[in-house]
């Protein structure tokens, strides 16, 4: 999060990450969007019991609807699944002119949201991988630009050049490898050509994934 810049935060729940940008002196100014009555009057009693008030404006919309063109420069979605931020990305397409950094937090699904980044005019700048209570989290960062990546694999596992060094890079492999092991085992009783097809794509891919992990030891 660059300093001194207007930020939203869409899908915000109690609005934390925005008092605590102002708080921490980091932002002159922040939108907390909700769509839901539950998690909007909760991020309203938020920022009223924090006197962030004048600083912080809770709006109440579906995705980037709360926001006017040209009025925040940082935007974060955090806690979705990917195929969702997508949807909110694209949606509010209009919205994103003049926006100078994306940082997205995929529960699922990050691969379609790389991809989607990639093919709407956006790079990847920086990811971030983060273990809580025996869960792996990524978080994306995009700016506006041009990328493609020409290995496929970094749409789902994240850009490796960007994360070689990341001390949890081996655990999100793994995490990848007893997926697609567990597709593999269900697709093991399956018959025809069709599952023998998806078998053969899965153990390529499986293959290349502990050659990338190989590098991580």
């Amino acid at each position: 999060m660059p300093n001194g810049v207007r930020f939203a935060d869409i899908g915000s729940d109690h609005a934390y990450l925005p008092v605590y940008l102002a708080e921490s002196g980091r932002i002159p100014y922040a939108v907390a969007g909700e769509i839901n009555d539950g998690p909007f009057e909760t991020a309203k009693r938020t920022v009223a019991e924090t006197g962030y008030g004048e600083r912080i404006d809770v709006r109440k919309g579906n995705g980037l609807a709360v926001l006017d063109a040209g009025e925040v420069d940082v935007i974060a979605i955090a806690g979705m699944g990917g195929g969702t931020i997508v949807e909110i990305l694209s949606a509010g397409r209009d919205k994103l002119a003049g926006v100078t950094r994306l940082i997205l937090q995929p529960m699922v699904d990050g691969d379609q949201l790389r991809r989607w980044l990639h093919t709407n005019g956006w790079r990847i700048v920086e990811e971030e991988i983060v273990l809580d209570d025996q869960i792996l989290y990524e978080i994306l960062v995009a700016e506006q630009g041009t990328e493609i990546y020409d290995n496929p694999l970094w749409y789902e596992i994240g850009n490796v050049e960007l994360l070689k060094d990341h001390p949890l890079l081996a655990e999100k492999i793994k995490s990848v490898l007893q997926r697609i092991d567990r597709v593999l085992l269900n697709l093991a009783r399956a018959q025809g050509a069709e599952a023998a097809q998806k078998r053969d794509v899965l153990a390529h891919k499986r293959s290349l994934l502990e050659e990338v992990l190989l590098t991580c030891n």
